[in-house]
């Protein structure tokens, strides 16, 4: 039985190997199950050069038919991969958690542009993409033999293309917050793979599309600067990475705004208190 799954897994792979580069591209009903069924296969070169490949093509690149769009939108939801064993660490779950998270930013960006998803499936994906973060503890990057689990980097992309949707309910902006705060009070070491810079673009999303009020971003701001500070301590490793992280999440939220954005005046505020307080700046 092994043999007959493995020799299957193999001419898949060898097949949709074949479609990455293929224009026209045509995607059969059979290599679909199979590329759901892999989306979190630990084969970093299937799941991550293959499968989401094909998945980011057969959206954007009519690579699936409209029922085939259908069937992806309603198997991931029903499938539940974004939280199959979230409470555990450091299993292979995690792919399967935080390349469900990938596909939920493809299927929420596609449906921002033509609008595909029911109701009640464009609000779980809402739901989804706004409290994933605030369950998520694998904070792994780079994983030698698997390639990229990066579920911070994965999680801000879904939850930015959750709060730039036009249809994203302002109501939800308080778990958007929550998110970013709860990844930073989580660190116990430094990242290594600029999440910080993903997680700066979902905040930014929703402030280009005013989905984020300057008043909510603002007040935000001053509360979580002022945690964060209350907290540090020449002595506590962890407070200064959770410090160091939100440093660099308002430089590159400075610097990703547009030039004239209001607010990019509370950015540069918290970014030169940071100096001063540090004592770089007099």
């Amino acid at each position: 039985m092994k043999k007959i799954t493995g020799g299957h897994t193999m001419a898949m792979t060898k097949e949709l190997a074949a479609l990455v580069d293929a224009n026209p591209l045509t995607i059969t009903d059979n290599e679909l199950t199979f590329m759901l069924d892999h989306i979190g296969d630990p084969d970093g070169h299937l799941r991550d050069g293959i499968i989401y490949t094909l998945f980011g093509r057969g959206f954007f690149d009519d690579g699936f038919t409209a029922d085939q769009r259908a069937e992806v939108a309603q198997t991931v939801l029903d499938r539940r991969d974004l939280w199959r064993d979230i409470e555990k660490a450091d299993t292979d779950a995690i792919f399967g958690r935080t390349f469900t998270a990938l596909v939920g930013t493809l299927i929420l960006d596609y449906d921002r542009e033509h609008s595909f998803l029911t109701v009640a499936q464009r609000t779980a994906y809402f739901q989804w993409a706004v409290t994933y973060l605030q369950q998520e503890k694998d904070y792994r990057g780079y994983v030698s033999g698997h390639g990229w689990a990066h579920a911070v980097a994965h999680g801000a992309d879904f939850l930015g293309a959750a709060v730039r949707h036009p249809q994203f309910s302002q109501k939800l902006v308080p778990d958007v917050q929550k998110s970013v705060v709860t990844v930073l009070r989580r660190m116990t070491a430094p990242f290594m793979d600029d999440e910080e810079q993903r997680l700066a673009a979902a905040l930014v999303f929703g402030l280009t599309v005013g989905n984020i009020s300057v008043q909510e971003w603002t007040d935000w701001l001053t509360i979580e600067h002022t945690y964060l500070w209350d907290n540090y301590a020449n002595d506590n490793l962890p407070s200064y990475y959770r410090l160091s992280a939100w440093l660099r999440i308002m430089q590159n939220a400075y610097f990703l705004l547009p030039q004239r954005d209001p607010n990019r005046v509370s950015c540069l505020a918290f970014i030169n208190d940071f100096y001063q307080q540090m004592g770089f700046r007099g």
